[in-house]
């Protein structure tokens, strides 16, 4: 997942102080000896005090949202720290902060400058900027960036450029590749192999056939060669409009119910199961076809018109259509799976599914346990379709807790601390086949540390931490680099 919310910090040598202004003062009387001579300049070893070094960091820039370092330009006594940051409306922008003495930190934007991918070239007292397919000259005194308008012919060569792409993707694996046997295949004469039929790719699609056959000899998750170039761009495109009305299997042009949380669960929305469908967009249906059809478009409208038949009576409705109905659909799972739950347990036990090992998911995770879990008996955790992330650590630790004192104000009840201890209580964790790659980790730490029982199916065992790298041409190779193994060191 990367790091969250990185910062910029800077590093003193030693424990040195501010300047003071008065030396900076009495430097202005000072009568220099002037000497004619001609010395060649000394430059003095740099030497570091590492003693306690990282008490002495120092953040650069803004405390809120994520930055990235650029560059670090230097003129006499003023350092200038370029960085791209997310912290003025969650949008990230090219920044400056400016440290001089006797001066507090200056942190200013650079204007034109709106992107996420940001390349800098400096040269002499030239700084060149690559950004959203765009050449600007950096003019940091006014914090603007000119554009330099260009104009070249350029032919490309799609063979070397795909044979390019085919080495530059072997050694990556090569070289990041989290098993140094490669699964126990020669990686250098597979690549001879796949290299022979290099002369025979005719066009992009060929190229990613070739490549990710050659990564699946691998035999690994979490790997795959991606590439889209400007010449197969396919213009003709379409996009299912859906309403969150759901429809019988057995008459699909008939409402069976409304999707929870749908745009079309809305209280201005007056569908109800048992309408029967008759036009879309005033396009009257032919109960002959696929009803889909009347929801496929070549882009998403912004709105579209309903027409049903209740019982005789019309009725008109607007929704505004939406891409996917998908995470609709599962929270319609875990809100079922929790109302069963609840009445089967007489609700004494606490239910909570994570979608994925995600930050958000998280979020939610720690919010219902601490205000609902805390009041039952028991829990159930289930990571059943959970497609993964990096938050295990944070779950299992949650989860570890165990009260080790209690405490009380004078008359008050006895409470636990820790504040909240899931481990005092029985915790079964739910798993299935789809239960990918983070949830695998949390399984087997919840194994390892003896939470409680795991419930379901064996998993797909596609649990590989993964990085990837860009080529040139916008391919993309994953990198599958930190295999994951339990505490008796047997791969997940």
């Amino acid at each position: 997942m990367g790091m969250d919310n990185p910062k910029i910090y800077r590093l003193p040598l030693d424990k040195y102080d501010e300047p003071f202004r008065l030396d900076k003062f009495n430097d202005l009387f000072k009568m220099e000896k002037k000497d004619s001579t001609k010395k060649e300049p000394i430059n003095p070893p740099i030497v570091m005090n590492i003693e306690k070094a990282m008490d002495r960091l120092e953040q650069i820039g803004p405390s809120f949202g994520s930055q990235y370092l650029l560059s670090v330009l230097q003129k006499g006594d003023k350092t200038t720290v370029l960085y791209v940051s997310d912290h003025a409306e969650g949008k990230p922008s090219l920044w400056k902060s400016t440290i001089e003495p006797f001066e507090a930190i200056k942190t200013e934007k650079i204007n034109g400058a709106d992107a996420g991918g940001i390349d800098i070239a400096e040269g002499g007292d030239k700084i060149l900027l690559l950004f959203n397919g765009t050449i600007a000259k950096l003019n940091i005194d006014a914090n603007k960036v000119d554009p330099i308008a260009t104009s070249f012919v350029f032919r490309r060569n799609l063979a070397g450029e795909f044979t390019q792409i085919f080495e530059e993707a072997w050694a990556q694996v090569e070289q990041n590749f989290y098993d140094e046997k490669f699964h126990g295949i020669d990686w250098a004469k597979t690549k001879s192999t796949y290299q022979a039929y290099l002369p025979f790719v005719n066009n992009r699609a060929d190229l990613r056939i070739l490549l990710n056959d050659m990564l699946g000899e691998l035999n690994s998750s979490h790997q795959g060669f991606s590439s889209n170039g400007t010449e197969e761009a396919i213009r003709l495109t379409s996009s299912t409009m859906e309403t969150g009305i759901v429809f019988e299997n057995e008459k699909p042009f008939t409402v069976k119910y409304v999707l929870s949380k749908s745009n079309a669960d809305k209280k201005s929305i007056n569908v109800q199961a048992g309408d029967v469908l008759l036009k879309v967009n005033d396009e009257v249906v032919d109960t002959k076809i696929d009803r889909n059809y009347y929801f496929t478009k070549p882009s998403l409208d912004r709105e579209i018109k309903l027409q049903f038949n209740r019982g005789g009576q019309v009725v008109d409705v607007n929704v505004h259509p939406q891409r996917t109905i998908a995470g609709n659909l599962q929270d319609e799972w875990i809100a079922n799976n929790q109302k069963m739950v609840d009445v089967k347990s007489n609700n004494r036990i606490a239910y909570h599914c994570m979608k994925d090992m995600g930050e958000g998911e998280l979020e939610k995770f720690l919010i219902d346990m601490t205000q609902d879990f805390y009041q039952k008996d028991a829990l159930i955790l289930d990571l059943r379709y959970n497609t993964g992330g990096n938050v295990h650590d944070e779950v299992l630790k949650f989860l570890s807790q165990k009260t080790y004192l209690r405490w009380k104000y004078r008359e008050g009840k006895l409470t636990p601390q820790s504040n909240f201890a899931p481990s005092d209580k029985p915790i079964v964790l739910l798993t299935n086949e789809q239960s990918l790659s983070d949830a695998e980790m949390t399984a087997s730490g919840f194994k390892s540390l003896k939470l409680g029982k795991i419930i379901g199916t064996g998993t797909y065992r596609w649990i590989i931490f993964t990085s990837g790298t860009g080529f040139v041409d916008g391919s993309f190779v994953r990198l599958p680099s930190w295999g994951c193994f339990n505490i008796c060191a047997n791969e997940l």
